[in-house]
């Protein structure tokens, strides 16, 4: 969409009153059904490029990782593994707009992830494919996800594939073929196509979680949409949660 010279890019008011939003495809269902959304995986930088043309009114994005490299403290705690080198706390868990120009990173919460997986790839069938095919972990272009794939790279945990596919249903069926394991939030099986696909999952060997954030431009997180926006993915964000004893 072009812009006026010398002219600030908006909130869109169409006659649908609806914002323009984009995301990646594993958190497509934390916007509502109908809203009009940009499924892609962009870096951070192109997202925040796509904003400051006015192409979008909002993005919502993930910065996944090692819980353990969050902590503030620098003493680890009681039975959790050594930080690996290099992983302190990064600026993008702080603020993913860092360095980018009017670009307004509203924090959403952080939430766990586990390692979803095809069930039927232990059954006895597969054991034999399976001792030819070694486990990967499945994963979002590296330049979407910087973080995990180096601290998941420095852990030596399984061989890394990364699939870039904005298609949800693309993503499933490389799941399913696998045998791959998908780090990811356990909401992703409440929704489709993910619900009807019989997926299980299992806790990481190390905590993993995202930060979610929502990025818009210098000034529209005052916008009543925006703010709604936000109030929307921060009260699905907290259904997703366990409640507290």
């Amino acid at each position: 969409m072009a812009t006026v010279h010398g002219q600030r890019p908006g909130i869109a008011e169409g006659p649908d009153g609806l914002l323009r939003l984009g995301c990646d495809p594993l958190h497509r269902q934390l916007l509502a059904a109908g809203q009009p959304v940009v499924t892609a995986w962009h870096p951070i930088e192109c997202w925040c490029a796509l904003l400051r043309q006015g192409a979008l009114d909002a993005a919502l994005v993930s910065v996944a990782g090692m819980a353990i490299a969050t902590r503030t403290s620098a003493t680890p705690m009681h039975g959790s593994s050594p930080q690996p080198e290099g992983c302190g706390v990064p600026e993008h868990w702080a603020d993913p707009a860092q360095g980018s120009p009017e670009i307004r990173a509203i924090s959403l919460g952080r939430r766990p992830l586990v390692l979803l997986h095809a069930h039927d790839q232990h059954t006895a069938t597969d054991r034999h494919h399976s001792a030819r095919r070694p486990w990967q972990l499945l994963l979002p272009p590296a330049g979407h996800q910087p973080l995990l794939w180096r601290q998941l790279q420095q852990l030596a945990l399984l061989p890394q594939r990364d699939f870039s596919s904005a298609d949800s249903e693309a993503w499933l069926q490389s799941l399913l073929q696998g045998p791959h394991l998908l780090p990811a939030h356990l909401s992703l099986l409440e929704a489709m196509p993910w619900l009807e696909a019989g997926l299980r999952a299992v806790p990481p060997p190390e905590p993993l979680e995202e930060s979610l954030w929502l990025l818009v431009r210098e000034g529209d997180q005052r916008h009543p949409k925006i703010q709604a926006l936000a109030a929307q993915l921060q009260e699905a964000l907290h259904r997703g949660m366990p409640s507290e004893s």
